[in-house]
């Protein structure tokens, strides 16, 4: 699932010509905002001087941390007509004279290795970027990837689009729908987190353990969200539980936190049974009315909805769990979560 997203493409990409000035330390700058705040991060950025995808200059960019783990390399593709910015992957495309949309079809299911249809929307944006739609089936409904092909239809871009002009912490919040995030805590603090995290996820268990008392301790100092994130295809009942939660905070949003309390302390033991008999009774044990709850949880739109909202996520360069994004930024959790906890406990002032 992932591999469209964050492998990197052998191919050698990009700097199409331009008179125009590029201020590179500012695109160093928002790289550095853009990518993930990582432990003693040094980042890197430089112009690479191959043809590439029209009307873009492209960078390589590249984070090194103490944390291994969060080592990373993206390409930065840069407008200097618009400052449009692509940050993540690009891929170049058969150029066998064949239909676009046929071209990406087949580069896509040789990269995921199944079967994939792209969709190529009719109009330009920016630049003469065209939006693209890579979608495959699962047992679950159809899923899309997203991404761009540039103006000479040559290169397909996969990744989070902004705007030199717009922070990325904006950008990004936008993009994976921090609007539809479930809030507590003080909506007028100065101070956001973002969590997303998958039920089943052992790791985002320990980090709701370890995490949550800090900002349980600090809500009058945090505007706190949390949007699901459920990795469906490595996780049996991942996305069950996600749509659970969902119809729980439609119907009793007071109980929606009892809720996430319940997955994360009691994964072993949801396991081993199926989950539609664990959502009803957490219902019935919380005087919360199944029949509302049912039809909610078992909606093909609400499933549609959750494999979207997944999507959006992937699209920005997010795809383990947990991630927290702090004012947004995502910030490193590394292989125990201490870089994310410390960083937390700096935001409130706590010790």
């Amino acid at each position: 699932m992932k591999k469209l997203l964050i492998a990197l493409s052998t191919l050698a990409v990009s700097l199409s010509l331009s008179a125009a000035p590029v201020d590179v330390a500012a695109l160093k700058v928002y790289a550095r905002r853009a990518l993930a705040r990582c432990p003693d991060a040094i980042v890197t950025a430089q112009p690479l001087p191959q043809g590439g995808p029209l009307n873009f200059l492209v960078f390589d960019v590249r984070i090194k941390s103490t944390d291994e783990n969060c080592d990373t390399r993206k390409f930065l593709m840069y407008s200097p007509s618009t400052q449009q910015i692509i940050l993540g992957t690009v891929f170049e495309l058969p150029a066998d004279g064949k239909p676009l949309d046929q071209r990406i079809s087949e580069q896509g299911s040789q990269l995921l290795k199944q079967p994939v249809t792209a969709t190529v929307a009719p109009f330009p944006l920016p630049d003469g970027l065209k939006a693209v739609a890579i979608t495959r089936q699962t047992s679950f409904g159809p899923f899309s990837y997203h991404g761009y092909v540039d103006a000479s239809e040559r290169f397909l871009m996969v990744g989070m689009r902004g705007n030199l002009r717009t922070p990325p912490s904006v950008s990004l919040r936008d993009a994976i729908g921090a609007q539809n995030a479930v809030r507590r805590g003080n909506r007028n603090a100065k101070l956001e987190i973002l969590e997303l995290s998958d039920f089943e996820c052992p790791t985002c268990a320990r980090a709701h353990k370890t995490i949550d008392p800090v900002i349980a301790k600090n809500l009058s100092k945090i505007n706190f969200g949390r949007l699901d994130l459920p990795l469906f295809e490595n996780h049996t009942w991942a996305l069950a539980a996600a749509l659970g939660g969902r119809a729980i905070q439609r119907v009793a949003p007071s109980k929606y936190w009892a809720y996430v309390d319940f997955m994360f302390s009691n994964q072993e033991e949801i396991g081993k049974q199926p989950f539609d008999k664990v959502l009803q009774n957490f219902c019935e044990d919380h005087d919360i009315p199944w029949a509302k709850v049912l039809p909610i949880y078992r909606s093909p739109g609400e499933r549609q909805s959750m494999l979207e909202q997944v999507s959006r996520a992937f699209d920005n360069n997010i795809n383990a769990t947990p991630t927290f994004i702090i004012n947004g930024q995502v910030t490193d959790f590394g292989p125990d979560g201490k870089y994310v906890l410390k960083a937390i406990k700096q935001a409130v002032g706590a010790k």
